[in-house]
């Protein structure tokens, strides 16, 4: 009896020794440069984006970005397909997605957002950045931690956010001075703060879906429209629209999120290798953004689109008519998270 004990003992013993063992296999590296054991586990990352696959574009080449740093930093442990040009769906599609945890990753400016994290529109307010570096110190720091916990509350982890550009207006006049707004018709995204803004300039804002815009332009149903450069190359507005009038008054703030239960579930150092990898993209698509958007520029006025700088007159006037938008939005989202973003520009500017 007392032998069969012993070799029971023995037995416990062996299979604790192999158990030990076996878990023992799956090493942690300290940095994403470090080697990873063939035992850690595989990932495989979809990145879904609506915008153009073009490597041309600043987005479209930080998603190649994103792919190639993560893929390489994990030794092929984490692979990310890339589904851009609305492969998966729309902006509002993949952002679902995503939160159901069907998709990993989604590629986006903040506006589609809203619905699901409401504390964003906070960006909708105008004149709120006077230039893109002002905008992004404000949101690599405090302030950009607290929309963070926003995205949490929604079922995101926000990996990235970067201004890469602003709505400019676009019209057949010039904006000299304040009362230049009065009367135009301007076509705008069906956006009660954004159309409130125009009213309070004195124009009259139009939604309109985008895809009539370049007819309606065309045949005089609107004067004016407000997109960033790259919508006015890609749809030829240079064709029925004679200025550029430097309006400034909306950043385009583009991020990349992931489903926070996927991101929250993967081991530390596969977190550090896509945090490290988003931090390095981040860099790129800000200075490849400015970069590009100089250069789009000089084609829109190559293609005979004239420039109007608008005076310090008119912007504190513009930014005057902005306040009232900032009180609606403080009543929808509260109050303090709208005076700590204007805290952080503050900041930011010294």
């Amino acid at each position: 009896m007392k032998k069969v004990k012993t070799i029971s003992l023995i037995l416990v013993v062996l299979i604790l020794a192999m158990s030990l063992t076996a878990c023992g296999g799956a090493k942690k590296g300290s940095s994403s440069q470090s080697q990873q054991s063939s035992s850690e586990p595989e990932y495989t990352l979809q990145l879904a984006g609506a915008y153009p696959s073009t490597g041309e574009t600043p987005r479209a080449k930080a998603s190649a970005m994103i792919k190639d740093l993560i893929e390489k930093k994990s030794n092929g442990k984490i692979k990310v397909e890339l589904y851009l040009d609305s492969q998966l769906g729309g902006d509002r599609e993949t952002l679902e997605s995503c939160q159901a945890g069907n998709i990993a990753m989604v590629s986006l400016t903040t506006a589609p957002a809203v619905n699901f994290v409401p504390k964003l529109a906070v960006f909708d307010i105008p004149m709120l950045f006077d230039n893109l570096d002002i905008a992004k110190k404000v949101l690599s720091g405090e302030f950009k931690e607290k929309l963070a916990q926003e995205y949490e509350k929604a079922g995101f982890k926000l990996l990235l956010m970067v201004p890469i550009s602003y709505r400019e207006m676009t019209a057949n006049k010039a904006i000299n001075n304040i009362n230049d707004f009065k009367g135009i018709k301007i076509r705008t995204m069906e956006n009660k703060y954004h159309m409130e803004f125009w009213k309070n300039l004195g124009a009259n804002p139009t939604p309109l879906n985008f895809s009539e815009l370049y007819v309606a332009l065309q045949q005089g149903t609107v004067d004016a429209q407000e997109n960033p450069y790259d919508i006015l190359l890609a749809n030829k507005f240079y064709e029925v629209q004679k200025y550029i009038n430097h309006t400034h008054h909306i950043a385009f703030v583009h991020t990349v999120v992931m489903n926070k239960n996927l991101y929250d579930s993967m081991p530390d150092d596969y977190k550090k290798i896509i945090d490290e990898s988003m931090n390095e993209v981040s860099e790129f698509l800000f200075n490849e953004s400015k970069a590009q958007n100089e250069k789009m520029l000089s084609e829109l006025k190559n293609k005979g689109m004239q420039v109007v700088e608008l005076s310090e007159d008119v912007k504190a006037k513009m930014k005057e008519a902005a306040e009232k938008v900032a009180e609606m939005v403080k009543k929808d989202i509260g109050s303090d998270f709208v005076d700590e973003l204007y805290k952080a520009i503050e900041e930011a500017k010294k």
